[in-house]
């Protein structure tokens, strides 16, 4: 079995961290295997640092200064050229903008309608639905002894709950779950595009279908609210919709699979919570602390101003770290490790984010986790690498992991 856990240092590289972060790019699938070990070495020496990866940008490693920037929209704007989201979905800029790279009356706006659906009372009504598709996933598994449970099972969970949310029926759910997985694991951008088209006609057949019969759904209201002073327009709404089955799609999915690689790497740590509910809450928030499923966003500067002793120009692009601020040795005993016990004290750690994007799914998906993670326990308790297996840790705007072999004594 080889483990690649994301934390072994590389010989022969700088230690320097004005070096390390001069050439830091998150986007950069090399820098997976080391990410926390060159964060951590960059934070302790230079919180605020220049690279000079993607045009140049400004890498902010420390808990007070990423806290400061992100409560902080007019000097540190969440609209990005090239670091953030739209790094990723560059296609898709128009639809990132309203509720993930704006600070404006619109994004509060936004926000502030679709919050009822993304309560904690709203997530935990969700949570029979949840247990039932997980255990519909696993008995189907089971027979097998085997399967990656990334693909298997941690993409097949969050794509059904979120139709659920958005108001699809049943077999709609399973149809924009076979195509969302198949338009994120696409090998290349013709195939994608292709099923991005087919996933995007879709989608305007039901926003349609709400604009004529509204409902008490998700999508209805998307469709139905005005939003300076108008409702949007249909492919406003397509892109939009895409974009929040993404946010529910993606981290939850990376979330999960990085969780199940934890206990998979610690056996105690699996016999402590299996079965205890409470604690599986709190290894699911401890996990968004030490292994956040987003890594890091953006910000501009709109002004000039400073950040941790560095002097900014309006344009200057920064890369906010999150997972290297929860690991900040000035706010976190032993940030490092891994702890079950850990106390949450008045530092709360910036596994959803901070400020005024902070992740609106977060009850929802602490629900998807904690269930899923359960319901694998339950299952299959001594579900295994299998041998000889390589896990491959993924970084960039997203951290997880891209596959997990995995074996279990058949029943």
């Amino acid at each position: 079995m080889v483990l690649n856990s994301g934390d072994a240092p590389t010989r022969g590289a700088t230690t320097d961290p004005v070096a390390l972060a001069r050439g830091f790019n998150h986007l950069d699938p090399a820098i997976a295997a080391t990410a926390y070990e060159t964060l951590g070495a960059i934070r302790r020496g230079c919180p605020v640092a220049r690279s000079e990866e993607l045009d140049g940008f400004v890498l902010v490693t420390g808990y007070g200064e990423i806290r400061e920037a992100a409560h902080a929209p007019e000097r540190f704007s969440a609209y990005v050229d090239g670091l953030g989201a739209a790094a990723v979905v560059t296609e898709m800029r128009e639809a990132v903008a309203p509720m993930f790279e704006t600070d404006e009356e619109h994004h509060h706006q936004w926000r502030r309608a679709l919050m009822d659906f993304f309560t904690s009372a709203a997530a935990a009504a969700q949570e029979q639905y949840v247990r039932a598709i997980c255990r519909e996933t696993l008995q189907e598994l089971i027979p097998h002894g085997a399967a990656d449970l990334v693909g298997g099972y941690t993409q097949q969970v969050p794509p059904l709950v979120i139709g659920r949310v958005l108001g699809l029926a049943e077999m709609e759910r399973a149809w924009l779950s076979e195509h969302v997985r198949a338009l994120y694991g696409a090998e290349t951008l013709t195939e994608a595009r292709q099923i991005g088209r087919v996933y995007a006609d879709f989608l305007l057949g039901q926003i349609r279908e709400r604009r004529a019969h509204p409902g008490s759904d998700l999508l209805s209201r998307m469709v139905t609210v005005e939003v300076d002073g108008r409702t949007a327009d249909e492919d406003e709404l397509v892109k939009m919709t895409m974009l929040m089955v993404a946010a529910g799609h993606l981290t939850t999915v990376d979330a999960c699979a990085t969780a199940i690689l934890q206990l998979l790497e610690d056996s105690a740590l699996r016999e402590r919570v299996a079965g205890d509910a409470g604690l599986l809450g709190s290894f699911v928030e401890e996990l968004v602390r030490y292994e956040p499923a987003v890594a890091a966003t953006g910000r501009t500067v709109t002004a000039a101003t400073h950040l941790g002793g560095m002097p900014l120009s309006p344009g200057d692009r920064l890369l906010l770290a999150w997972g290297s601020a929860n690991r900040d040795e000035r706010h976190f005993a032993d940030g490092d490790v891994f702890r079950l016990d850990r106390e949450r004290t008045r530092t709360p750690h910036l596994g959803w984010g901070a400020g005024e994007h902070r992740c609106l799914g977060r009850h929802l998906a602490r629900v998807e986790l904690r269930v899923m993670l359960d319901e694998l326990l339950r299952a299959v308790p001594d579900f295994r690498l299998q041998p000889h297996a390589t896990v491959r840790r993924t970084f960039g705007v997203i951290r997880g992991v891209a596959a997990l072999p995995a074996q279990w004594s058949r029943r």
